[in-house]
Parts: C-alpha cells; sequence; structure tokens
C-alpha cells in the first residue's frame, strides 16, 4: 500500500525505503496498531491532533492506503523529505 501511494501521489520512487523504514519503526507494518500510552495509531501513528489536519473523518483510517497517502503528506508537509523524518526519529525516538 505504501509503494502505491508514493506513486499515486507522485512521490520519487527514492522516497519508498526511507518511509518503510519509519513504518516498520512506528507500526511494525501493522495499519490496526495503537500505542496504549496515546492516541496514536495505524501505520504511521497519527495522533488524533494530526488526523484532523489530514483528512478527518472524511478518511477511512482503517484502510492502510488512505492511512499511507495522509502519512506521505504528512511527511512532506512536516519534514520534506523521509529522510529528513528519519533523522528527526534518530535524534527524538519518534517524528
Amino acid at each position: 500500500m505504501v509503494a502505491k501511494a508514493i506513486q499515486a501521489g507522485g512521490y520519487t520512487s527514492d522516497w519508498l525505503k526511507p518511509v518503510l523504514e519509519l513504518v516498520a519503526r512506528e507500526s511494525s507494518f501493522n495499519p490496526n496498531a495503537k500505542n496504549p500510552k496515546s492516541t496514536a495509531a495505524g501505520l504511521f501513528q497519527f495522533l488524533d491532533g494530526t488526523r484532523k489536519n489530514y483528512g478527518g473523518s472524511s478518511v477511512d483510517w482503517s484502510d492502510p492506503y488512505q492511512q499511507a497517502i495522509a502519512g506521505l503528506k504528512y511527511i512532506k508537509d512536516r519534514y520534506g523529505t523521509p529522510e529528513d523524518a528519519l533523522k528527526f526519529w534518530d535524534e527524538n525516538n519518534w517524528y
């Protein structure tokens, strides 16, 4: 789903490897992953407040593809590149 979302979103293929690394770290590729200590959920571990900014109720958050589309937009908006998101993750243990 992530590769499909990268292609559909017009991102370059070099996004795939670092985005997959982020998803592995955040959710172990489980679209139903939930953090018991926060509202973080899904492949990209969106917080409730962040979900509102990336589609809110218009996104089917149970759909891994829609999660990926939103996650890629978030990475682009906040970090510019997935490499920069990974760098932030390495320094903070979250992104």
